[in-house]
C-alpha cells in the first residue's frame, strides 16, 4: 500500500489519473504515466489503485507486487499474507489492507471480457476495467453476500456449531453459506442450515455484518451474520460438505469464547488441538462468528423469547 502526500489527489483528478506527487514513493518512478520499479537494467511496470482519500486530502493506493520479485526482494519493506495480521491490526487498518488485497485479486481475475473474451484495461485510477474492443462494457469490482448464523436449540440451551472439511480439528464454528440468486438472506439461512445440518428453522433475526477480503477462490465477500431459532435438535449432517456438526451446552461455549484469543488456538496459526476444559475452539475476535457466538453466549435467557 503507498501513501502519497497529503495535496497530491484532487477532487478532479481522483479518479482519472495518477498524481505526479507518486514520485520516488518507497523507490518507484513514474515515467508518462506509469509506475515502476527500477532494478538494474530491470524495469518493473506496476499499475496502482487509487483506495480512497483520507481527511486532509492524501491519498491511499494499493500496489500488487506479488509477480515483482525484484520489488518484494528489494530490502524497501517486508511483506506478510493478510490473514496472519487480522488479529495484529487496527481495524481502520485492517479494513484499508482488506480492501487492497480484494481489489487487486479482482484485477488479477479479470483480465478478459466476460462478454467477449477480449482483454480489458484498468481505467479510472483501477475502479473499473474496461473492455479494449468495446469501450462501452466495463467491469466493476463485485463482493459475494455470505450468510453466517448462529443457530441456538427450541430451548436456548445449546448453540449449532460446525467444521467443514476444509479446516483442522477442533475448530467449530458458525454455519454459513453463500446467498444464491433472488434469494433473500432469511431464505438462504433457512436452505443452508437444512443443507448442512438438517435442521428446520423457525425465527431469524439480522445481526450485523462484515467485509470478508480473503474470501473462497480470492473473492472479496460479505458476512451477514445472522442469530435463528431451531425448530428441533435432530441432527441430520451432510458428511459431503461437513466433517462435524454439533449441539455445544452453553456453558461450553462461554469458555471456548474466553479462550478464543489465546496463542495456541489454531484459528491464530497456533498448534493446540483443544483448549484446557473443553474439546474445541471458536474463531478470534477478528471474525464475525466470534462475535455472533459471543453475544448469543453472553445472554442469561434464550435468544428468542418463547411465544
Amino acid at each position: 500500500m503507498l501513501l502519497a502526500p497529503r495535496g497530491a489527489c484532487t477532487s478532479s483528478s481522483r479518479r482519472t489519473a495518477y498524481s505526479d506527487e507518486l514520485q520516488n514513493l518507497a523507490g518507484l518512478q513514474l515515467a508518462g504515466g506509469s509506475l515502476f520499479f527500477q532494478e538494474g537494467e530491470q524495469r518493473v511496470e506496476l499499475h496502482p489503485v487509487l483506495l480512497g482519500e483520507e481527511q486532509g486530502g492524501r491519498c491511499k493506493y494499493a500496489l500488487d507486487v506479488s509477480s515483482s520479485e525484484p520489488l518484494v526482494d528489494s530490502g524497501l519493506g517486508s511483506f506478510k499474507e493478510l490473514r496472519s495480521l487480522m488479529p495484529l491490526l487496527p481495524p481502520e487498518e485492517l479494513a484499508v489492507a482488506g480492501h487492497a488485497v480484494s481489489i487487486t485479486q479482482w484485477h488479477k481475475n479479470h483480465v478478459f471480457c466476460g462478454k467477449c473474451g477480449e482483454p480489458t484495461q484498468p481505467i479510472e485510477a483501477g475502479g473499473k476495467r474496461q473492455c479494449v474492443k468495446d469501450h462501452t462494457h466495463r467491469e466493476y469490482p463485485r463482493t459475494d453476500p455470505v450468510v453466517i448464523m448462529m443457530v441456538e436449540s427450541p430451548d436456548g440451551s445449546q448453540a449449532l456449531l460446525g467444521r467443514s472439511k476444509k479446516v483442522r480439528a477442533g475448530m467449530y464454528t458458525c454455519l454459513a453459506g453463500f446467498v444464491e440468486q433472488a434469494e433473500s438472506i432469511e431464505e438462504a439461512v433457512r436452505r443452508e442450515v437444512r443443507e448442512e445440518a438438517g435442521i428446520e428453522l423457525g425465527r431469524v433475526s439480522i445481526l450485523g455484518s462484515q467485509p470478508w477480503p480473503i474470501g473462497r477462490g480470492g473473492s472479496c465477500e460479505l458476512m451477514i451474520g445472522c442469530v435463528a431459532q431451531a425448530t428441533s435438535d435432530a441432527l441430520s449432517m451432510d458428511p459431503d460438505e461437513m466433517d462435524d456438526v454439533r449441539w455445544i451446552a452453553k456453558a461450553d461455549v462461554r469458555k471456548a469464547v474466553e479462550t478464543s484469543g489465546q496463542p495456541d488456538n489454531p484459528y491464530l496459526g497456533g498448534r493446540s488441538t483443544t483448549p484446557d476444559g473443553i474439546d474445541f475452539w471458536i474463531p478470534p475476535p477478528f471474525a464475525i462468528a466470534h462475535h455472533l457466538i459471543k453475544a448469543w453466549a453472553e445472554k442469561e435467557e434464550p435468544w428468542f423469547s418463547r411465544l
